[in-house]
């Protein structure tokens, strides 16, 4: 949440025929998305990857010639393979990776968002059409459903599956960044309902229809906060668990984390793990108060 929403923003909608972006033939390469300065490099190497090692339990001395987490120079191919013309060359690149090391949790957080994120930047550059972008957004969606039986079945709890609804807040329309959150909770072990299982509906209908411990609500754009609020609102008024936990997520809650309250939800994340552990957490937290 952003998390469910790392690559959530107020990106172009997927279904408006005939919008294009000029220039940006398919032989054009793409530039990288981003440039590493020198104080970026110093902050990789004094802060987030100390961390990491210290999040993740990792020997430096122990370390692989392949890190376990996706170099730039991987991103930046996996969006030129999604916006190219071989249709299977992405889930190909993502399948190397793995099998040379890198983990299916970096795959998701790392690699799937960022490379996303990056097809968005190509058609905001006008670097490829909007045909392209969609694509090959399709498609990365595609590799993340193939990765779906690696590593194992999901988690189960002995006791019966806590029940997490995903959806887009309305009015919202570009939920990549959700589907990862989807995958991370069905790893997990919780059941999950999300756009695509809830096609057609909205929200407060799902929670007036059938029990869920959890609803996480997505957010790109800042002019659908009132609607979110609205929403929360309503979810609590009608929900049959009266008690539900509501989790917010995207880049707008990590840049502004007092909106949570100001939307009546009750915590948000960064990540589509963290989005997990807080709603673990949420949902153990409110059974044991109520």
């Amino acid at each position: 949440m952003a998390g469910m929403s790392d690559d959530d923003r107020d990106s172009p909608p997927t279904a408006l025929p005939g919008r294009e972006r000029p220039g940006g033939s398919d032989d054009e390469p793409l530039r990288p998305a981003a440039r590493v300065t020198p104080g970026l490099l110093r902050t990789i190497e004094g802060e987030i990857i100390p961390r990491l090692m210290l999040a993740h339990a990792i020997d430096p001395a122990g370390l692989s010639p392949r890190p376990s987490h996706p170099r730039q120079a991987d991103i930046d191919r996996l969006t030129q393979l999604a916006l190219g013309q071989d249709p299977d060359a992405a889930l190909e690149f993502v399948r190397a990776l793995i099998a040379d090391g890198l983990s299916l949790e970096a795959a998701y957080l790392e690699l799937l968002a960022p490379a996303a994120r990056g097809a968005g930047g190509a058609w905001e550059e006008d670097r490829c059409s909007f045909t392209d972008v969609t694509i090959g957004l399709w498609r990365l969606q595609a590799v993340m459903h193939e990765l779906r039986g690696v590593g194992g079945p999901p988690t189960r709890s002995p006791d019966e599956p806590r029940k997490v609804l995903l959806r887009l807040t309305p009015g919202e329309q570009h939920g990549f960044g959700l589907s990862i959150v989807a995958e991370f909770f069905r790893r997990a072990g919780w059941t999950v309902h999300d756009e695509i299982s809830e096609a057609g509906t909205e929200p407060v209908d799902n929670v007036r229809d059938q029990w869920f411990d959890l609803v996480g609500l997505s957010l790109s754009a800042e002019r659908h906060l009132d609607t979110l609020a609205r929403t929360i609102h309503a979810i609590r008024r009608v929900s049959r668990n009266r008690h539900i936990g509501v989790l917010v997520g995207g880049p707008l809650f990590t840049q502004n984390p007092d909106w949570v309250a100001r939307v009546g939800a009750d915590a948000t994340a960064h990540d589509a793990l963290h989005a997990v552990q807080q709603g673990q957490a949420m949902v153990g937290l409110l059974a044991a108060q109520h």
